[in-house]
């Protein structure tokens, strides 16, 4: 089993969680975080220009997804497609193994 982790934009979480419903995905966590990458923090407008606060940390929605190893593709090209802007700041996935699950209501291993 896989554990796919994405940290993508907040204004596009949605989208992203209705694709991956269509996809069949049916399990999934989300939180909200704040990071920052290359994106380089809070975009500040100021006059005739545009500029970077670079403390201050970006939010963004970080998604969790266990599933067969068979799904990863399928998965994250469906994050890819719907999370990108093109832009700085569209984010990450990251896919790790998964060694055990176990289903805390029946103290039993999930498949």
């Amino acid at each position: 089993m896989k554990k796919i982790e994405a940290i993508i934009r907040e204004t596009k979480f949605q989208d992203v969680k209705t694709k991956l419903t269509k996809l069949g995905v049916k399990g999934l966590t989300a939180y909200e975080v704040r990071g920052r990458g290359d994106q380089a923090g809070m975009m500040r407008s100021g006059g005739d220009s545009e500029d970077y606060l670079s403390d201050d940390l970006v939010p963004k929605m970080k998604i969790e997804i266990v599933c067969i190893e068979e799904e990863v593709d399928k998965i994250t090209n469906s994050l890819v497609a719907n999370a990108f802007t093109g832009n700085p700041g569209d984010g990450k996935i990251f896919i790790y193994d998964v060694v055990d699950v176990i289903k805390i209501s029946t103290a039993g291993k999930s498949p």
